[in-house]
Formats: structure tokens, sequence, C-alpha cells
């Protein structure tokens, strides 16, 4: 998302550097496969409104510290007006808030091995924490809690949200829908293009990448059609799922018996395809497109329209309003796109972010209670007014007008179209299969790895790590 993952790729690469050094500790108790999403989150309740005020915070005067991946003046500006709040004002008490955005996971990783980690953290790989017992549990305060009812949020949110059976995060912020695929529409028309005949599979998407991506005479890329590996199309997130995998329905992991799928069909045809469209451009083309300071693959390059379509979720359109209102005009959504052999498949995953309290922080339960008003609709309508973002909460999506945002439409739409919905797989080394992910695609894409060669390599590199974590059964 756009100004959300700021330096994303480099901070997991140092954060599972540390963790191989061994700065967390890590167990592997057989862990509880989460149930699959028996209905799809609706718009049709209306907004939950608080009863009742906040319980009085546990100690007062201190200083609680709340960490975030994301970062940027939009998600600033939130925080500036939820502090005004008087929910928020009574759940911090005599305490001091003090927000750090933009961190990733390195920082939090380093202070949690020095024994000093901030009270709440949101947008790291949260299960890697929750997997190494490092977090603080929190289903004592919810089954206490007046404020949060489990049933107003959306199928899936809660069981992201723990881990073994314990809950571990306050889903809040975001978390809806995590993929579609967004385009121009002013660029696709220009092209000769009809929006009125969508691509569905990739071999479409295709046609359209290679109609949209623009040379100059000297052969360098102007503009590209569409990235694959872009946005969300980097890699697994334990939050949102893994593109590749939830457009060829598969699971890549599973939970219960802490096995990899990796070595198959669909991950060489995945990395085939993949492939098919950075050749198009030219692997260092590509590169070059998003080394251009403000360029960046998570909406940089979008909105600054050298890049035509890109695969993200529902925030996309709320993002480039407000970062990009002269290109938001043109912004139109549709689903993500599957392989021929399932065409006609309209697939998505259940996803969401959530608020995570540290046990040896100082003080976890002021967080918690901070964490409770997150999902009020003040901070709701905070997060969408600001950065077009919806809570994990169903009961709040009655009140939104998607007209504001072009394209959001298209996903509060889509949720009773579904017919496929995938759940993110719990594993607990999703930081490094992220990266070895990115380090194998690039070999595939310079041709120093046939896709074969490659879904064989990560199945490997995923199973060893696997075992050498101590996770394996």
């Amino acid at each position: 998302m756009a100004n959300k993952r700021v330096c994303r790729r480099e901070f997991l690469v140092q954060a599972s550097t540390l963790a191989a050094a061994g700065v967390l500790a890590a167990c592997a108790p057989k862990a509880v496969p989460p149930s699959e999403p028996t209905q799809a989150p609706t718009g049709k309740t209306p907004v939950a409104e608080p009863t009742v005020a906040p319980a009085t915070p546990a100690g007062t005067g201190g200083l609680v510290r709340f960490w975030a991946g994301w970062g940027g003046e939009g998600f600033l500006k939130v925080f500036e007006t939820v502090k005004e709040t008087e929910e928020w004002k009574e759940a911090l008490g005599n305490n001091t808030f003090e927000l750090k955005d933009a961190t990733g996971d390195e920082p939090v990783l380093t202070a949690v091995a020095a024994g000093d980690p901030p009270d709440g953290a949101a947008n790291i790989e949260y299960l890697d924490f929750m997997a190494r017992g490092v977090l603080f549990p929190i289903d004592d305060l919810l089954a206490a809690s007046t404020l949060i009812k489990k049933d107003d949020f959306v199928p899936g949110a809660w069981e992201i949200a723990s881990h073994k059976g314990v809950t571990y995060g306050v889903p809040s912020m975001e978390g809806f829908l995590p993929f579609g695929a967004n385009y121009n529409l002013r660029l696709v028309e220009e092209v000769g293009l009809d929006p009125n005949q969508l691509p569905e599979t990739w071999d479409d998407w295709y046609a359209w990448h290679e109609k949209l991506t623009k040379k100059d005479d000297a052969g360098n890329v102007v503009r590209i059609g569409l990235n694959p590996y872009g946005a969300m199309g980097e890699g697994p997130w334990y939050a949102g799922g893994w593109m590749a995998p939830t457009s060829w329905g598969w699971k890549w992991f599973d939970d219960e018996n802490k096995t990899f799928d990796l070595n198959n069909e669909n991950m060489v045809d995945a990395f085939a395809t993949f492939k098919r469209f950075v050749d198009l451009v030219g692997a260092d083309n590509l590169a070059a497109v998003y080394s251009v300071e403000g360029h960046d693959d998570w909406g940089g390059a979008y909105n600054a329209e050298v890049e035509a379509i890109i695969i993200e979720g529902y925030w996309h359109p709320g993002e480039t309003a407000n970062s990009a209102p002269e290109v938001s005009k043109y912004n139109r959504a549709t689903w993500l796109p599957v392989p021929e052999k399932r065409r006609g498949v309209k697939t998505q995953c259940v996803y969401t972010h959530m608020v995570i309290m540290f046990k040896d922080a100082k003080n976890p339960e002021v967080m918690y209670r901070l964490a409770e008003v997150l999902t009020l609709k003040p901070a709701c309508d905070a997060f969408f007014k600001n950065l077009g973002w919806l809570p994990p909460i169903k009961t709040y999506y009655a009140s939104v007008d998607p007209s504001v945002y072009p394209g959001l439409d298209f996903y509060l739409q889509s949720v009773d179209k579904v017919t496929e919905w995938h759940t993110p797989a719990k594993c607990e080394i999703t930081r490094f299969v992220f990266n070895e992910y990115q380090t194998i695609k690039d070999k595939v894409n310079r041709n120093e790895l046939t896709p074969a060669q490659a879904a064989e390599e990560l199945q490997r590199r995923c199973e060893e790590e696997y075992k050498a974590a101590g996770f394996a059964s």
C-alpha cells in the first residue's frame, strides 16, 4: 500500500537475519490450523456505536509506545485526530502516548531481544512474533470488554489474530479485501483497449500489458502495463495471504501437518507466467522504473502514470485519491487475474491487520485499551477519510460511500460474488519465505534458474529453514 510498507523489503531482510542469528527464541509446538471462513463480510449491519466507556487504564503516568510499519502524512494525521477523542483520552488516562511510524520489523526484533519492546506494534509479520512466545495474550481482556463484539468483525479476522488457540492481537485500523487489479481508465482507453471487456486471465492481462507498455527510441521503458511482482504480488504476507497461490488456487503451507507445497506445477506456472510479463519490459528496465524517487511499486509509479495496472487491495482507491487526486479520477478495479484453467473463478483472501502487545513491555494493558478505541467509529472514520482504509469490522461498511474513492465500489460489491475464499497460511517463517521468494524470482527473471528449478529450490530452502528453526513436526 502506498506509504504503508516503508522500505518493507529491506526491513524483512534485516529481520530475517536477526531471527536466524537467534534474536528470538524459537518454539515449535503443534499449531491449531485456521478455520475457513464460512461467509463473506457484508455491509448490511448498522454501524455499532460504543455504549460503555473504556475501562480505567492499569497504572498511570507511564509512557505507552506504539510502533507501526506504516508511515506517511496521512497515517500521522489519523492519530492526531484520534488522540483528541474522549474515548482515547479516557483509555490513556494519565499515561503519555508515543507513536513511532515507518519502523518495519527490524527495530521491533531488536527491542524484543534487548528486553525493552514497545507496548504495541502493527504492520509487522505478526505470526513470527506470536510463534516465538513474546506477545501478551489478551483473551481475558477480550472476555471482559464492553467495546468489542467478535461477531462484528469480518470472518477469519480473529483467527488471524491468534496462534495455538490464544489471541494476541486486536483486528483494527485496516483489513477488508487484499486482492484486485486496479487500472488507469484514461491510459487504457488511450491505447484503444475496451474497458467494457475486462481481462480475466493472466493471458488476457498480458495482452493489455503489451499494449500499455511503452519504450522510447533508445529502448528505455517510459511506462509499464502490469508488474505481477509489484505491490501485493511481492510475496506472502501473514496478514493478507499470497497472491500467487490465491490466483492459482492452492494451499502453499499445510498448517496442521507442517508441510510446504511449493514444488508443484502451479508454482512453476506462476514463475513462468510472471517471467513473461517481466521479459516484455526487461528486468533491468523494470528495476529502473522503480528506482526513480517516488516511483515505488506500492502505488508511486501508478500515481505517476508510469504504471497502468497494479495488483492491490481495497485500500488502493482511497490512498490514490488522497495522494494523487488527478489520477484517482481514472482509477478502476476488477478481479485478481487467474490462470486460463481457472477462468471464471473469482478468488479472494481473508485479510486483517491488528495491534499486538508485548508481554515484556511496561504498559501492554493500556495499549490494549487504546487498541479497543481504534475499533470505534471515530477512529474508523479517521482512517477512511485520511487514507481510505476500512476496518476489519463488517458493521462499519454500511456507513461507507464508495463513490468518494473511484474503484472502491468494486471491492464493496464483490464480496457477495467471490466464488473461492482463501485464508493466510499460518507459517511461522513467513518472513523467511518472503525473502527467499524475492531472491529466487529474480534468478528466474534473469535466466539463472528455470521456473521448475525455482519451485524446487524454494521448497528445499523453506523445508530446511523450518526444520532449523525448530518448527518441523
